[in-house]
């Protein structure tokens, strides 16, 4: 591992060792090797130091400590990172493939672009229907969705330096908000790559509050969106905590399978191995 590696990816867990093997496994198996492994741990009281062992080589910097969330976490993880693109690998998200940093690597070379992004493969999908999602992505698509996935996406830690880092006051929707920020900055180069890039666990913190999420996200739009955009997310709330119930109600019933196969229909993902 070099002292400035092009790739640093972070990880960040919490009594995850369940997890943790096949996350790290899938970077050590990458064809491309100049990474470091950064390991943000929040204290874990499993056996999260024993799975880490086989990684020692790769890991350039771990912590554990106790922190204040997630985006806490991945804060501390971004000033620890020596590489020049950071990624985040957290634990229950896995490498699409072995080549993927080798594409990436590539298409920085090619494009000399400040923020990568590509596609995920989604796992964990409560209908058993899994989906390929990620399409290039224009600020204005903000206004009314979350349509970028940071496990998409490989960015320049230098981006961090430019546009701040991720906002303490959204427990859910930091990351989402930091996008924000690097979309509507047109000094920031980003370029959409066509492949997948990740395989992404689905069922995190931000799906199983989504309300709370949607409602932190309405404060996002009233600092970042024109104001009649921000009032009309305001007033959707009833609707989407509609949609919410009925997904949540509905979600394994047959009807609701067949309803999400037909929408995905040609995105449908198979889940890792």
């Amino acid at each position: 591992m070099q002292a400035n590696p092009t790739f640093s990816l972070i990880t960040v867990c919490f009594n995850a060792a369940n997890l943790l093997a096949e996350t790290l496994q899938s970077a050590k198996e990458q064809s491309f090797k100049d990474f470091e492994l950064v390991i943000i741990d929040g204290g874990s009281k499993d056996n999260t130091r024993d799975i880490l062992k086989p990684f020692e080589s790769f890991i350039g910097t771990f912590v554990s400590e106790p922190d204040k969330g997630i985006y806490d976490a991945m804060n501390k993880g971004i000033r620890a990172a020596k590489g020049k693109f950071v990624y985040f690998l957290n634990a229950g998200d896995a490498f699409y493939d072995n080549d993927v940093l080798a594409k990436i690597y590539a298409c920085s070379q090619q494009t000399s672009a400040d923020l990568i992004y590509a596609k995920v493969a989604t796992k964990n999908e409560p209908t058993g229907i899994n989906y390929i999602a990620g399409k290039p992505v224009v600020f204005k698509m903000f206004y009314s969705h979350y349509p970028i996935c940071h496990q998409a996406t490989f960015a320049k830690k230098s981006i961090f330096n430019k546009v701040g880092f991720f906002n303490l006051n959204y427990s859910l929707v930091a990351d989402g908000e930091w996008f924000i920020r690097v979309f509507k900055d047109q000094t920031i180069r980003t370029y959409f790559l066509d492949e997948i890039v990740a395989f992404y666990d689905i069922q995190g913190a931000t799906y199983h509050k989504r309300m709370k999420g949607y409602r932190e996200y309405i404060k996002v739009g009233f600092n970042h969106f024109p104001l009649f955009v921000a009032i009309l997310n305001f007033f959707l709330y009833p609707i989407i905590f509609l949609k919410v119930w009925v997904i949540r109600n509905f979600q394994g019933t047959s009807c609701f399978k067949k309803y999400r196969a037909l929408k995905f229909k040609n995105t449908l993902a198979n889940a890792p191995l």
